[in-house]
């Protein structure tokens, strides 16, 4: 039995209209089980980052009072910083590339949450190894930091710390407003003794110079009391910056190891 041309189009539309219909909820439940595949993906990945942790942080750490790195410790941390570096380095350009566009997307999200998780499964798994707890790593990394900037304060200050840098900045300023106060007092001196000779106008505009040089000597003298108390207090304050010289001399045997792992600002990611 023959069919007639609309049959032919109706029997046709249904057709691609199932087919359009297996094709939609392909996509959907494809899409769904790619997610559902991802998050399963991350469970298991945080667990074992968690498994890991916990065989990290068994290693018992107390930092040490003088705050000095052990020198084997130093050579353990910069095998954990080689690790991670080796993933750093492989999604480098991608990470690159991302940092220049004005405005990220959809798989710039993806791509950066990936290459977090691998730096911190890496991270884990080489903690482990290393026997190696995370407050040991911070550690490592805080006083690190220290000695970088210790050493190079001391090499442009002639072997000086953080601490004395940061107060003789002050105490340098104290001393100048201190000079100034000098000068200004002499001034006032001379002119008070060459007062007879003037005229009464005269002896009228250096009042009137006397009461704001007074003004001024007055202002110098609190400046200088203040600019003393803040050297002081600056000096106190920066001592926490400062390194003891035995991390300062390790950092500048392995400076070089150290700053090719550097990576910086994954610190502030907890890395």
């Amino acid at each position: 039995m023959s069919m007639s041309t609309g049959t032919k189009v109706l029997i046709g539309c249904g057709i691609a209209f199932v087919v359009g219909g297996l094709a939609v909820a392909a996509a959907v439940f494809g899409g769904l089980f790619w997610i559902k595949g991802k998050a399963d993906q991350f469970t298991g990945n945080e667990k074992r980052i968690e498994e890991l942790k916990r065989k990290a942080n068994a290693v018992p750490f107390t930092p040490p009072a003088d705050r000095v790195i052990q020198e084997d410790r130093l050579v353990k941390f910069l095998g954990v910083r080689k690790r991670m570096f080796t993933v750093y380095e492989k999604h480098k350009d991608e990470l690159d590339a991302m940092s220049k566009k004005k405005q990220a997307d959809f798989s710039d999200l993806t791509t950066g949450v990936g290459v977090f998780n691998e730096l911190r499964s890496t991270q884990a798994e080489a903690l482990a190894d290393a026997g190696m707890s995370e407050a040991e790593y911070a550690f490592l990394v805080q006083e690190i930091y220290k000695s970088m900037m210790g050493s190079a304060v001391a090499q442009e200050s002639g072997g000086k710390s953080v601490s004395q840098v940061a107060g003789e900045t002050y105490e340098t300023a104290a001393e100048s407003a201190a000079k100034a106060r000098q000068a200004a007092e002499q001034a006032d001196a001379q002119a008070q003794k060459g007062e007879g000779n003037l005229t009464p106008e005269q002896r009228k505009m250096l009042a009137d110079s006397r009461d704001a040089s007074k003004k001024m000597m007055e202002e110098l003298q609190k400046n200088t009391g203040d600019l003393q108390k803040q050297a002081a207090a600056m000096r106190e304050n920066a001592k926490a910056l400062d390194a003891p010289p035995q991390n300062i001399a390790l950092f500048r045997k392995y400076e070089t190891e150290i700053r090719k792992y550097a990576m910086g600002g994954l610190e502030w990611m907890g890395l």
